[in-house]
């Protein structure tokens, strides 16, 4: 079901070309952009507080990254005007592991307006379950996709709490709304050893959750960026490439990727 799901979301992105605003970090706004692009949708980047709001009224859904917690005034109010109109607002809680003043931002944010979806990794959402310092760095990455302490439990009783959907990402990514749960299993290795794989997936969820606000939308951005991943993958270690054609190679997957590959190549399950 969440495959064929994801197929048909890819192409609902490519016929519509939702406008979808970002605020997001320096490092990665370019890479965001791009991956929305080769999606089939419409990327734009606004952080100044004094047109943030305006911008968002005219798109059809927020990413707000906190890689860029410098924007913080911009996000707020254009999350303000985003749940006035009813759009969806996305958030990559980027370092709340690591970074008191980051997470209480988040956690700020999520008070005031309707948070739609919050991806991240597991150090940094479990950040926020628990409201205190997780691991940070290279720890953080090999933890991610062990369902240690509970991940999912508590993913799921945070989910219902605040009415959102979660996306965890990792080895087996989890996505749940607190009711429904999916595991996905694709993914490329790789994808740790570039900067913005996180951030391009949060971007793109922005993109699918624009048709659709459903876990199932959560669910069809691992799948899809997942087996973009692995055919990244599976051409650099072919012609004996390296991790700046890896990226390249994966937005170009994801570019030329069929509801059939999905098919073929998805590893979904979905449990309720």
């Amino acid at each position: 079901m969440c495959l064929k799901k994801a197929g048909e979301l890819l192409e609902t992105v490519r016929r519509k070309k939702p406008l979808i605003h970002c605020i997001t970090n320096a490092v990665t706004v370019n890479d965001c952009a791009n991956i929305l692009l080769a999606a089939g949708a419409r990327p734009t980047m606004a952080h100044h507080p004094l047109e943030a709001a305006e911008i968002t009224a005219g798109c059809h859904a927020l990413v707000c990254n906190f890689g860029a917690t410098e924007d913080y005034d911009a996000m707020f109010l254009a999350a303000k005007e985003a749940a006035r109109l009813s759009h969806p607002i996305i958030l990559d809680p980027v370092g709340a592991g690591g970074a008191t003043f980051r997470r209480e931002k988040i956690r700020e944010l999520m008070e005031q307006v309707p948070v739609t979806l919050i991806r991240g990794n597991a150090s940094e959402m479990l950040a926020l379950f628990r409201n205190e310092k997780t691991v940070v760095g290279v720890d953080a990455r090999e933890a991610d996709g062990e369902d240690t302490g509970g991940l999912t439990e508590q993913a799921k009783a945070f989910a219902k709490e605040k009415n959102c959907i979660c996306v965890i990402s990792g080895k087996r990514d989890i996505i749940t709304d607190g009711k429904a749960l999916i595991y996905v299993n694709n993914g490329s290795p790789w994808m740790s050893k570039i900067t913005g794989s996180g951030c391009m997936s949060t971007a793109l969820l922005g993109g699918f959750l624009s048709v659709e606000k459903s876990v199932l939308a959560g669910a069809a951005v691992p799948i899809v960026m997942g087996i973009a991943g692995e055919r990244a993958q599976e051409k650099c270690e072919k012609n004996h490439l390296g991790t700046m054609s890896f990226k390249n190679f994966m937005i170009d997957a994801l570019f030329l990727l069929t509801g059939e590959e999905i098919l073929k190549y998805g590893k979904g399950e979905m449990f309720e």
